[in-house]
């Protein structure tokens, strides 16, 4: 995987779970504004380079046409779940331990 294709499969994971966390657990991890700059990115990148985005097998039908706009409509799948978790679970260690 080339650095486009790794920048790309990266925000893709990060929007899923994140977007995971905001609509199926009500918590936020980072800011609107972090989220809205990744989103962004992520469609612009796929844009300018279509073929590494098509390279990339992770949800590429999902995010295909993805604008940024939202991440209402994304999958919700049990590895996200459990991933959000762990997210959760180190977010809230970090803080105790701040």
């Amino acid at each position: 995987m080339n650095k486009i294709e790794e920048l790309i499969h990266r925000r893709r994971r990060q929007i899923l779970i994140h977007s995971y966390l905001y609509y199926e657990m009500n918590t936020n991890l980072i800011d609107d504004h972090t989220y809205d700059l990744w989103t962004k990115q992520l469609a612009e990148l796929q844009k300018q380079h279509p073929n590494e985005s098509k390279n990339i097998d992770f949800y590429y039908d999902i995010f295909v046409d993805f604008d940024g706009s939202t991440g209402f409509h994304l999958p919700k799948e049990a590895w996200m779940h459990d991933v959000c978790l762990r997210l959760i679970n180190e977010h809230k260690r970090r803080t105790i331990n701040q």
